[in-house]
């Protein structure tokens, strides 16, 4: 779920963010760290969502599919030995 203008989300892409997260109003509101006022005049075009929020919005939405594969994995079965490690080097 990515945003065509990053500086200026529509307000009907910030509604299928919405959708697609099964957020609602407040929820939403919450998760990007806006008050639920200023985030229904984001979706009413009243006053358009900035590029900072539009990027929480992608992180968030980013952060959800994540949770949504990792419950996918954690219902399967795992082979022991299967896991592969990943090692980063830190600088």
């Amino acid at each position: 779920m990515f945003f065509f203008d990053l500086d200026n989300p529509k307000p009907l892409e910030i509604k299928n963010w919405m959708e697609k997260n099964n957020f609602t109003i407040f929820s939403a509101s919450q998760k990007i760290g806006v008050s639920k006022r200023q985030f229904s005049r984001f979706l009413s075009g009243e006053t358009s969502a900035k590029r900072v929020h539009a990027l929480a919005m992608q992180m968030v939405w980013l952060i959800q599919e994540n949770k949504k594969e990792m419950d996918e994995d954690s219902n399967k079965k795992y082979i022991k030995g299967s896991h592969r490690k990943i090692k980063i080097p830190i600088k």
